[in-house]
């Protein structure tokens, strides 16, 4: 039965070589043939197995034998000799199985050694022969098991069955498959149930069968449940019930189906058959050549004394090509692993070797002569390991000798050198000093020893030796190196050196090694990464480099979403946290807050909830402008996002906000009350950042709403047919982590929700939810309180709170804010007519607050609808009457204008509503509108200001009324500041000419003080001649009428406006003449009604006379009067040439005058 399931039939070879190695001498083996003992030796078995052809089970005994180090000479020269299996045109293969391709040669796989020449070829062809038989034998593994379960589910006859009651059938005799699993299942269960002894009985009675694996059972067979779930789960199962009856048929069990499997089955067969064929016959090729060249390194092997019939006829050094006695020369032919040296060469076939032919001998001692002449040729020795390394070389075992000259003294068969002799002429000629680090590096080469071993030395060493610039290079090799180094202090060494690799690491270098960070943690996992790789980021935490810090702060970040939960909430948050409190560098700590804001994104920890939420804190007050944007744009979206997903968004991130803000406004209304101080004293920049941080806020919030509310259950029924929605009508987000569908996940997501949410605010009554009705009841109504407090004094806080309602109303749409958001505002800015004058005199109102730029820049521009231009003009209107007849302050008007004014899609609608105050009835509304077209003229263009804004400043310049002609002053004065038309300047001048030379205007105190105030404001920005010819004049003639003024009030009011205009025209060049007969006449007069009711102020305006009369003075009087006709364009070079000289002058005293010419030279 064996020899016809045999796939190798070479029955007569073997028998033969079997006769042949019987003649043999005896080989000592691990298990000797005593008189004692009547044990068979290993040697004997294997004998037998080869004769009777039990080739499989003599290599399964040969591989466990090799496993323990017992290896058989008999059995690995016969599994080395691929002649062995050679096949025959009249071997046929069997019909049963396969040729199997598990008896492969096993010095096939390491015969890449016996030779230097041609090595990566063989290597190449042994690795594809190698991988093809895996292949096949995972074939064979397969067909094996696919027989195992034929077997398993063989049909059982009819008449085999016993039928017993119940229906239930069981065979004659239980299958051997079926015995050995249950035998095992048995065995399992009395061992479970701790029966230890009927366990041991139970397995010395199937003393055939091991009981400790399951493969023992069946190949590839799946191990059912133990007993007990089999009888559990027997009573789940019905029996169907059978109907026999008895029939005649012809006797052909076998159907077609069968058939045409077998069919199939026999073609993949003999596929498989011929593919292992092919594989075997060059393996039995690459086999014999590996043969020949085994037998010529026993040759080489031998010692001298048994090795005198070979004659070398050529001298030591020269090179002879040896005679080719197979397809492949010895140079190219790979060498495995033979014998350790210290061992005896036991095998007999080397003492054959001398009775072969003539033409061996000459190639055995070709190659000897070959050999030797290389190595002496060619390597340099310097004794120890350098010799150890030489004879390695020669012996081509890949072992390294302890005594290199013996080594040598071996090799070189055929010359009578002592060995001392032999080391003194090698150190003398090639002599190397044994401290060398790198030959002793070279050295070890031959040991086998990995690359990764040696770069693990080797770079410490090389790194130094690289330029600066160009380190960066070394990063992947230094990082490859530490993923796969096996030892953890050479891994800490090579992490340290890349972090110390560059003293001062840029952006890109930083990314570079932040990169290969990443690779390294994507590699090792997170225990490792918590033991190598964070000690070395937190030595660096406080170097006293900034770009080292800053790789920390980096890396902290990069690195979050590879390591554990725990090490994320502690070690990695404490380093932050101690950077983001500790560090002076803003660059550093605004690393920190982006790493932050990352370690946010993967921390699971709730208990750091409060921690993040006072490093954010921190993160917003921080001094450095650079810190504070990154904690609005990284780490508050990114908290925001964990706050939204832990339910804590409303009443923990956002009260606590408001509650900031609100604690800032009444700490400030205290001091203002405290102190009767006109102006509010707010923290403008803390404001302004709470504010900001709400703005960000924003798209969580509206997140929020999406997807809590009531029509949330329809969201799978409504996702088809919705188109995307416009993003335009969402205001514009300042980073991408605040992009509405960058939070939601997709625009797709978005527009679905917003149709459903929109749909719902639609309707007439709609069902209110939880996160609206907190926007709506607590947001919004604390937000309004915010703005009543804030006052007006401050520009930048009102510009911020009407962008903050804005892109609130932009946010949750025009439905929200046409039904929730204006009904809030109109209860405020909208009194009963019988309240309205008691109300507004007191201060009491909203309209003379900052609600009024609010609600009309953030709630009636946010969307621009027609009907929303119309209520803002209506508005507007009502404000601008309703303070002019209670004769309240302006200033919530005027900021509203301000902040309208800066778009030029306002414009229009605001002349119109001035043009309505221009038209109207009442004096004190035709007096505010020329006071607000002030505010207008520096944002319009020029054919608004010459067709719609100097005709009615020309209108109200010629009013009845002298209040609403003085109220245009200020207006006339910035028409001459901000616009250069000729036509309309020529217009302004004249109307300024008939205030200041028209009689009726001669004993108007208030005329004369708008005046002068209005002259003061625009002398310094107005074009010279208007100065010169208009302005400095008339301020000299007003200074000598006021010193005859009676009146101390009116004396003091034009005396103070008359100082500061004279400070302001102090700063424009003015001529010499100009100052003889305009500047000093005016500065003297104001000089002497200044000591009389200011004398604070005298001594800065007798300075300013005294620098005048020195500079007068200063000028020569032959030149007087040519300095008078010089043009300005020449007293600036002149005066320009004299600060020049007195610099260097001064700098004639500095010790160092090194490129003191180029001082003065233009920086490029």
């Amino acid at each position: 039965m064996a020899e016809s399931l045999n796939p190798f039939e070479e029955t007569d070879y073997i028998e033969s070589e079997i006769q042949n190695t019987s003649t043999e001498e005896p080989v000592i083996s691990e298990v000797h043939v005593t008189p004692e003992s009547t044990e068979v030796s290993w040697d004997a078995i294997a004998t037998k197995l080869l004769k009777d052809n039990y080739i499989l089970t003599a290599l399964e005994l040969h591989t466990e034998l090799v496993e323990s180090g017992r290896e058989l000479p008999r059995l690995r020269d016969y599994f080395s000799n691929p002649g062995n299996f050679e096949r025959t045109k009249e071997d046929t293969p069997s019909p049963t199985l396969p040729r199997t391709s598990s008896v492969q040669t096993f010095d096939s796989l390491d015969f890449a050694r016996y030779s230097d020449d041609g090595e990566r070829q063989v290597d190449e062809r042994v690795a594809v022969l190698e991988f093809e038989l895996r292949k096949a034998q995972e074939t064979i593994k397969s067909l094996r098991a696919t027989l195992t379960r034929e077997a398993e589910n063989e049909i059982v006859s009819p008449d085999t069955e016993k039928h017993l009651a119940g229906g239930i059938c069981v065979e004659d005799s239980i299958k051997p498959l079926e015995q050995r699993a249950l035998n095992f299942l048995v065995n399992e269960y009395l061992l479970l149930n701790d029966n230890k002894i009927t366990s041991v009985t139970f397995s010395e009675e199937n003393e055939e069968q091991d009981f400790e694996d399951w493969d023992d059972v069946g190949l590839n067979i799946p191990r059912p449940p133990d007993l007990l779930h089999l009888f559990r789960d027997y009573g789940n199962h019905i029996m169907p019930t059978k109907e026999t009856q008895e029939v005649a048929c012809e006797a052909d069990l076998e159907d077609e189906d069968f058939q045409e499997r077998q069919q199939d089955w026999q073609l993949i067969r003999e596929q498989m058959e011929s593919k292992i064929c092919e594989l075997e016959d060059q393996v039995q090729m690459i086999a014999q050549e590996n043969d020949v060249l085994s037998q010529q390194v026993s040759i080489l092997k031998m010692s001298p004394l048994k090795n005198t019939q070979l004659n070398h006829s050529t001298p030591v050094g020269h090179k002879v090509e040896p005679t080719k006695t197979s397809p492949s020369t010895h140079n190219n032919q790979p060498m495995s692993d033979g014998h350790d040296d210290s061992q005896p060469i036991t095998d007999p076939n080397v003492e054959d070797v001398s009775g072969q032919s003539d033409s061996m001998n000459l190639d055995a001692s070709a190659i000897t002569q070959n050999h030797v002449g290389e190595d002496t040729d060619g390597d340099v020795h310097s004794g120890g390991d350098n010799c150890a390394a030489y004879s390695d070389r020669v012996d081509g075992v890949g072992q390294q000798s302890e005594d290199g000259d013996a080594s040598l003294t071996e090799n070189v068969i055929d010359r009578k050198m002592s060995p001392a002799f032999r080391k003194a002429l090698q150190d003398l000629a090639f002599h190397v000093s044994r401290d060398n680090r790198i030959v002793a590096e070279m050295s070890k080469m031959s040991e086998g020893e990995g690359v990764v071993s040696m770069l693990g030395r080797c770079l410490p060493h090389i790194v130094p030796n690289v330029l600066l610039a160009k380190r960066e290079e070394l990063i992947p090799l230094i990082l490859c190196t530490a993923m796969l180094h096996s030892d953890s202090k050479e891994r800490d060494r090579l992490l340290n050196i890349l972090f110390n690799l560059i003293k001062k690491p840029d952006d890109e270098q930083r990314q570079i090694i932040l990169t290969g960070c990443i690779a390294f943690a994507q590699h090792v996992g997170p225990t490792r990464l918590e033991t190598e790789l964070l000690p070395q980021c937190w030595e660096q935490i406080s170097h006293k480099y900034v770009e080292r810090r800053l790789l920390v702060a980096e890396a902290c970040g990069a690195l979050a979403s590879y390591l554990s939960h725990e090490i994320r909430s502690s070690l990695l948050m404490s380093m932050l946290t101690q950077m983001l409190r500790d560090d002076k560098d803003d660059d550093v700590r605004e690393a920190v807050i982006k790493s932050l804001g990352l370690l946010t994104g993967f921390i699971c920890d709730t208990d750091k909830f409060a921690q993040g939420s006072e490093l954010l804190k921190i993160g917003l007050r921080d001094s450095s402008e650079k810190v504070q944007q990154a904690t609005l744009h990284v780490f508050l979206p990114s908290f925001a996002a964990w706050a939204y997903e832990l339910g804590r968004l409303e009443h923990e991130l956002l009260h606590s906000v408001l509650r900031d803000l609100e604690e800032i406004v009444k700490g400030a209304l205290t001091i203002q009350k405290t102190t009767n101080s006109t102006t509010l004293p707010l923290d403008e920049s803390r404001f302004l950042i709470l504010l900001k941080e709400l703005t960000e806020l924003l798209p969580f919030q509206f997140v929020s709403v999406l997807e809590s509310g009531p029509f949330i259950k329809h969201l799978e029924s409504s996702v088809e047919g919705v188109e995307d929605i416009d993003m335009s009508r969402f205001p514009m987000s300042n980073c991408p982590l605040s992009d509405l569908s960058v939070i939601l996940g997709g625009k797709q997501e978005l527009s679905t929700l917003v149709h459903l949410y929109s749909e719902h605010l639609s309707q007439e009554w709609f069902e209110p939810w939880e996160q609206l009705n907190w926007v709506v009841n607590n947001l919004l109504a604390r937000i309004l309180e915010v703005t009543m407090g804030v006052g007006l004094s401050m520009q930048k806080v009102v510009n911020a709170l009407c962008k903050y309602v804005f892109r609130l109303c932009r946010t949750f749409g025009k439905t929200f804010t046409d039904k929730k958001v204006k009904p809030k505002f109109e209860e405020l800015v909208i009194l009963p007519e019988e309240q309205l004058d008691h109300q507004v005199n007191l201060g009491h109102t909203a309209i003379t607050t900052c609600v009024v730029p609010v609600y009309a820049v953030g709630v009636l521009t946010s969307f621009s609808t027609e009907e929303d231009r119309k209520q803002l003009e209506e508005f507007l209107t009502q404000v601008l009457c309703t303070l002019a007849f209670c004769q309240a302050p302006l200033d919530s008007l005027k900021a509203t204008f301000l902040e309208l004014s800066s778009s030029e899609d306002n414009h229009e609608l605001l002349l119109t509503v001035l043009w309505c105050g221009v038209v109207h009835t009442s004096a004190p509304v035709r007096a505010t509108s020329a006071i607000l077209f002030e505010l207008l003229i520096q944002n319009l263009n020029d054919t608004f200001i010459s067709t719609r804004v100097v005709p009615a400043l020309v209108t109200l310049a010629n009013d009845p009324e002298i209040s609403v002609r003085i109220s245009t002053i200020p207006s006339l004065g910035a028409i001459i500041e901000h616009v250069s038309i000729r036509e309309v300047l020529d217009r302004v001048y004249m109307q300024l000419q008939t205030f200041f030379d028209d009689p009726v205007y001669r004993e108007q105190h208030v005329v004369h003080v708008e005046l002068i105030r209005t002259m003061a404001h625009v002398g310094p920005n107005t074009e010279p001649k208007f100065r010169d010819e208009f302005i400095l004049p008339r301020l000299a003639a007003m200074a000598m009428a006021n010193n005859n003024v009676t009146n101390e009030t009116k004396k003091m009011d034009i005396a103070m406006q008359l100082f500061e205009a004279y400070s302001a025209m102090s700063c424009c060049f003015i001529n010499d003449q100009l100052i003889q007969e305009a500047m000093l006449p005016g500065l003297r007069c104001l000089r002497q009604d200044m000591a009389v009711i200011a004398p604070d102020h005298e001594e800065v305006v007798a300075s300013m006379v005294r620098e005048y009369e020195s500079k007068m003075e200063g000028a020569r009087p032959g030149d007087r009067n040519l300095s008078f006709a010089q043009s300005p364009g020449a007293q600036l070079g002149s005066a320009a040439d004299d600060m020049k000289s007195r610099v260097m002058s001064r700098i004639k005293d500095t010790t160092s005058k090194a490129n003191i010419s180029n001082i003065f030279t233009r920086r490029k």
